[in-house]
This record gives structure tokens, C-alpha cells and sequence, in this order.
């Protein structure tokens, strides 16, 4: 057969493809009778064996995107696409869908994704947990087809921290997959589509980290002054931060209110002074290249609202701001980098306390009493964020009267250019944000519950010498740690 004829018919066999896979994506009419294998009942000679291949697969990719792009179940069950698939060679399916995914998940990446943001999503978006593990398996077979001198260092330790399974990266993993979870074939397509649907939807983010191949570092992403990066970096940690973690991991720990008390108050003291400082050594050294930075953070159900207000809150009091997206449950907090760190640090103490506090008054809460209503809770954390903002605002006045006495109040100028800073950085990446109301019932228990589990935090630094427990010595470690 001659080169022209060849090329003749390998352009009937893509027409005849593309034919059958635009009416695989219409409804199937009632009593309609099965799909008929290419070629079969066609006036056209039928293709040979390579073009049979090239032709299965190209519809296998069409109908996977087809079918993961309809709006929900339903829509994909009525397009007969489904059925289709299952009349083809798992083979030729599962080699699309590996394809599919790792191309779709590339395009996130560009899209401003992080790894831990993508592996949280799957678990978010997905029917199923089956479905969120083969996420979690496209991203380490995309880890690990790539080169390491591509990656940011952020990002590879971001990726070592999410226990991703391990894998090879060669063809053939999803039926691998598929054998691991014990599916058969229908339930493993339909798992397969339900994946790569919950990937294609995702909107594009802003950059905080460079994605792979990327050979220039996000706008304002975490820059070499990072605490992040640092750590990434296997760079010295700065003394002061490791201070005030390992004192939030005493106050966390703790099972005494009072030592939480001043583990918490000490922290946030140490936090406003290491910023003050920080801000009068760069500003008096002429260090013009610090920046702000973007790091985002996630905000789980239940009562996201009311968590998100709390970062709100705890990121203002640290010199920072926070950007709330409610659709992705993701919480962009934008600040000079020592303070987006301090800020991460006290956010996650403060609300796992909050939360030990909750669990606290639902163990004592005599039978009958409602400390397990969502109403309770959602006014309890709502509760003990507005005090809690009190007591943080309380120890910064306390803090600037106390480096006013002694150095003058010639930081304040410097605190304030560089708020001002942050404010611009927000505007530029975000523009004009609106608040959101904060959903929940009101329960008046609830309320003063919060309220009372703030004012037992007491976060003034003018309490700390006030505060005794039943073991001294542990106040003794705050004041040492």
C-alpha cells in the first residue's frame, strides 16, 4: 500500500473516532442496543491492528474527560460513556487515565497548587476514600518522574511530609492501584472518573511556592529569609522561634490551666519583641529586601467560620492579615516572614487548646446539657476568639509600653511602615475584600463558655509573675525555654 493510501486511511479511522466518541456523550435511548466494536457493521474497511489501538485510546481519553467533565453522577451514567469504557481494553483505559490524571495534575501545579493542598483536596472533593488515595498516587507518580534539581526545596518537603506511597513512577500503577483497593473493573472506572473530575474543577490559586520545572520563585512566596525555607534548606533555625514553638508545645501538652497560662502569654510576648527587634536591626542596617511573604493554610469543618476568624484575628494581633477562601476551605495569610511563622504557630496552639477546652466541658457537662450542640460549640469558639483577640491586643500595648520605656519610641515608625507594607501587598495581590458573616446558632452557655476558657488563658504578659501551679518548676521553664 502506498504512503498516500496509508495516510488516507489513518485519516478515516481518526474521522470515524472522533464519530463514535461525539456519540458516546449523547444519552442513550431506551432500548438501544449494545456498543458495536470498531468497525463492526461499517461500509469502511475496518483499520488494522495499529490503527485499532491509536484509535481505542484516543476515544478512551475523550470519554474519560467527557464524562469527568459532566455536572454529577447522573450525567455520566445517561451519556453511556461508562459503558463504553467497559467495552474496551482495560489496558488501553487505564493507560488514558494514568495520562489524563498526570497531565491534569501538571496543569494544577501551574495553577498555583501546592502538594499538601492537592493530596487535602482529594480527600475534600472525592467519593470515596479509594478516590483520595489514587490522588494521593498521581501526585508520588508525578514526584517521582521528575528530577529533584526542578523542584524548590519547599516543595520537596512538603512532599516528604505527606506519607505519599511509594512507587516507581512506570506505567501501570493504576491497576495496581485498583488490585490494592480490591475493585472490580466498574467500581475502579467509576473511581477513576470520580478522581479526575474533582481534579479538573479546581480553580487556579496564586503562587506561594515555584512549581516543578519553574526556574523563578513565585510573587511573594516564602523567600530565603523564610522560617520555611530555612528549615527546607537544612539552614539554622532562628533561636527566638524555637523558643516560642517549644514553648506553645508546653502549653499544649499541659494538663494544668495555669501553666498553659504562661507557656501561651510568654509566647505572644516573645513573638511582638522578636518583631520589634527584627524591624529596628534591618531598618538600621538598611536591609531594604525584606518582604512580605504568602503562605496559605487550611481551615477544616466543622465550624470553619469561626476558625477562620480566629486566624483572622491571631494573624492581625501578629502584625499579619488573612484572606479566607470559603469555597476551598483555604486561608491565605500574608505577612514579613518571622511574623507569618510566629502567626502559624499561635493559630494552631490557640485552636487546638480551644478544642481541648470544647472536649473539657463536654466530659464534665452534667447529663441533659447541650456542650455537644453544634449551636454551643459554634458560640464557644466564637466566644473564645473575641477574648482571646482582647488578651493578645493587651499583651502588645503591654509589650510596646515596656520596649518604649526603654529604647523610646522610635520603632513605632517602623512598625507602621512596615503594616503599611503588608496592607499594599494585599491590595495588590487581592484587591477589595469583603467580609463574610460568621454562621452558627447562638447559645448564651456557649458564649460564656468561650469566654470563660479565654479569661482562664489570661493572655497579659503583666500576669505572668502572678501565676503559680501546682509545679513551679514548670514556670520556670517558660521563663528558661
Amino acid at each position: 500500500m502506498g504512503k498516500n493510501n496509508k495516510a488516507r486511511r489513518a485519516a478515516k479511522a481518526k474521522s470515524r473516532a472522533r464519530g463514535r466518541a461525539q456519540g458516546s456523550s449523547d444519552a442513550t435511548p431506551p432500548g438501544a442496543g449494545p456498543w458495536r466494536e470498531p468497525g463492526r457493521g461499517s461500509t469502511q474497511p475496518p483499520p488494522n491492528d495499529d490503527e485499532l489501538q491509536f484509535t481505542q485510546a484516543e476515544v478512551a481519553r475523550h470519554l474519560l474527560v467527557v464524562l469527568a467533565s459532566a455536572q454529577d453522577w447522573e450525567d455520566r451514567v445517561a451519556s453511556g460513556g461508562m459503558y463504553r469504557l467497559r467495552s474496551m481494553p482495560a489496558a488501553v483505559v487505564e493507560g488514558e487515565a494514568e495520562a489524563a490524571l498526570l497531565d491534569q495534575v501538571d496543569a494544577i501545579w501551574s495553577g498555583g497548587w501546592q502538594p499538601a493542598e492537592l493530596q487535602r483536596q482529594g480527600r475534600r472533593g472525592c467519593e470515596t476514600a479509594a478516590g483520595s488515595r489514587l490522588v494521593s498516587l498521581t501526585v508520588a507518580v508525578d514526584h517521582a518522574n521528575r528530577r529533584a534539581v526542578t523542584l524548590d526545596p519547599r516543595w520537596t518537603a512538603q512532599i516528604d511530609d505527606l506519607g505519599l506511597p511509594t512507587v516507581n513512577g512506570t506505567p501501570g500503577w493504576i491497576r495496581q492501584w485498583a488490585d490494592n483497593e480490591r475493585l472490580e473493573p466498574p467500581k475502579a472506572l467509576a473511581t477513576i472518573v470520580d478522581a479526575l473530575a474533582n481534579l479538573m474543577h479546581l480553580p487556579r490559586l496564586d503562587r506561594v511556592l515555584p512549581p516543578p520545572g519553574s526556574t523563578e520563585s513565585a510573587p511573594g512566596s516564602a523567600s530565603s529569609s523564610s522560617p520555611r525555607a530555612d528549615s527546607a534548606k537544612g539552614a539554622p533555625a532562628d533561636p527566638v522561634l524555637e523558643r516560642i514553638r517549644a514553648l506553645l508545645a508546653k502549653a499544649e501538652s499541659t494538663t494544668f490551666e495555669a501553666e498553659a497560662t504562661a507557656f501561651t502569654a510568654k509566647a505572644q510576648e516573645l513573638m511582638t519583641r522578636h518583631a520589634i527587634d527584627e524591624a529596628m536591626v534591618r531598618d538600621r542596617s538598611g536591609r531594604r529586601g525584606d518582604h512580605p511573604i504568602v503562605i496559605r493554610l487550611p481551615i477544616d469543618p466543622p465550624y470553619a467560620d469561626a476558625k477562620s476568624l480566629l486566624l483572622q484575628t491571631v494573624a492581625e494581633t501578629g502584625r499579619c492579615r488573612a484572606v479566607l477562601n470559603p469555597t476551598l476551605g483555604l486561608s491565605t495569610v500574608i505577612g514579613f516572614p518571622a511574623d507569618v511563622a510566629t502567626t502559624e504557630m499561635l493559630f494552631t496552639s490557640l485552636l487546638l487548646q480551644a478544642q481541648t477546652a470544647l472536649a473539657d466541658a463536654a466530659r464534665t457537662a452534667t447529663a441533659g446539657t447541650r456542650t455537644r450542640s453544634q449551636s454551643y460549640r459554634s458560640a464557644f469558639l466564637l466566644a473564645y476568639t473575641h477574648r482571646i483577640g482582647d488578651r493578645l491586643r493587651e499583651i502588645n500595648e503591654a509589650v510596646y509600653n515596656d520596649v518604649e520605656a526603654e529604647q523610646g519610641p522610635s520603632f513605632l515608625p517602623v512598625l507602621r511602615s512596615r503594616s503599611a507594607a503588608v496592607d499594599d501587598f494585599m491590595t495588590a495581590r487581592f484587591g477589595e475584600v469583603e467580609g463574610l458573616p460568621v454562621r452558627g446558632g447562638y447559645d448564651a452557655a456557649g458564649w460564656a463558655g468561650g469566654t470563660v476558657a479565654a479569661d482562664n488563658a489570661r493572655l497579659v504578659s503583666g500576669n505572668l509573675t502572678e501565676q503559680r501551679s501546682p509545679r513551679d518548676c514548670a514556670l520556670n521553664d517558660a521563663s528558661d525555654a
